[in-house]
């Protein structure tokens, strides 16, 4: 039996009308599961880059036990202060990407802190940049001098497969760590990223790293956003070296 271009079009119209209604409904009832995968991946690279990730294979529910136990997290400002965020905004709801697009001057930059009951054992960033293909997302880590690298971490990246993609590898990784990213003048450097291994007598090796052999581009973009977003929290790293110089001064006098 044939039927008419009217019944054609009612068919596939409610047939369209249905398919929609069932993408719309799983989406709704898988956004509060994707929220919190999201949620937990963050935090799982935080404690990765403090090193605190026991092993990758930790569960949800004790990375966020870990996270909740051992970090603490706020925002500061432009000027290195604390600020203290609206109520029902956390620290995780602010976008370092989305702050970037504001007026300097009401960008508000996220700090997370590895604490021991009292004492500060490290102070972690988020670091956001391009690379060649992609835009790479990570987290820097410092010792309390705050020069010290103590881990970094990209965990998210479209860089080229077998080669900028090594951002994400643990050898290329673990090359920061114990590099410093003030110089003796006590200027802002960051990490230089060389095509080649350092020179072992160079004055400089303290602030360099070998690039990712092939991916110029790739390690390029590493060097260029660990500068852009060290700067922006300049002032409040800067603030610790003040503060930790002061409290060293008056230990010695003591």
């Amino acid at each position: 039996m044939r039927h008419s271009n009217l019944y054609t079009f009612i068919f596939i119209t409610i047939v369209t009308i249905i398919c929609a209604g069932l993408l719309s409904s799983a989406a709704y009832l898988l956004k509060e599961k994707q929220q919190t995968n999201v949620e937990v991946d963050m935090k799982k690279n935080i404690l990765k880059a403090v090193k605190l990730l026991e092993n990758e294979k930790m569960s949800q529910q004790e990375i966020l036990k870990s996270y909740n136990t051992n970090i603490e997290s706020y925002v500061v400002n432009n000027f290195g202060e604390i600020v203290e965020l609206p109520e029902g905004i956390s620290v995780e709801d602010v976008d370092p990407e989305k702050e970037d697009t504001k007026p300097e001057n009401e960008r508000l930059y996220p700090v997370y802190v590895k604490k021991y009951g009292a004492d500060i054992s490290a102070y972690c960033i988020p670091i956001i940049g391009k690379g060649l293909w992609s835009t790479m997302y990570g987290y820097l880590a410092l010792e309390p001098d705050v020069n010290k690298i103590l881990g970094i971490t990209f965990y998210k990246q479209a860089e080229t497969p077998g080669l900028g993609s090594e951002v994400g590898s643990e050898s290329f990784q673990n090359k920061f760590i114990g590099k410093e990213i003030w110089d003796k003048d006590d200027n802002l450097v960051a990490i230089k990223i060389l095509k080649l291994e350092p020179e072992s007598d160079s004055p400089n090796i303290i602030h360099e790293v070998a690039g990712i052999s092939g991916a110029t581009k790739t390690s390029d973009g590493v060097m260029d956003l660990l500068l852009k977003d060290l700067l922006k929290y300049e002032n409040y790293l800067r603030n610790i070296r003040k503060e930790t110089v002061r409290k060293e001064t008056i230990t010695y006098v003591e």
